[in-house]
């Protein structure tokens, strides 16, 4: 018969569940909403948009002339 080797297990250590991050130790939650400034920028920077889009659209033809 043949020996067999050493037999090694897969995890060499045990997996200790205190070091696996839940969502309820986050220090402060907080930080993950959305500052009220940010939105207000962002509701800034839509408008913005189409409001250079709607002023394009409607003097779009008065400008040719001034390119061309």
């Amino acid at each position: 018969m043949q020996e067999e080797g050493p037999s090694f297990t897969p995890i060499a250590w045990p997996l200790l569940l205190s070091q696996i991050p839940r969502p309820e130790d986050r220090l402060n939650a907080e930080e993950e909403t959305v500052p009220l400034r940010r939105i207000v920028l962002w509701v800034l920077v839509w408008v913005a948009l189409f409001v250079a889009f709607g002023l394009y659209f409607r003097y779009a033809r008065l400008l040719t002339p001034l390119l061309g």
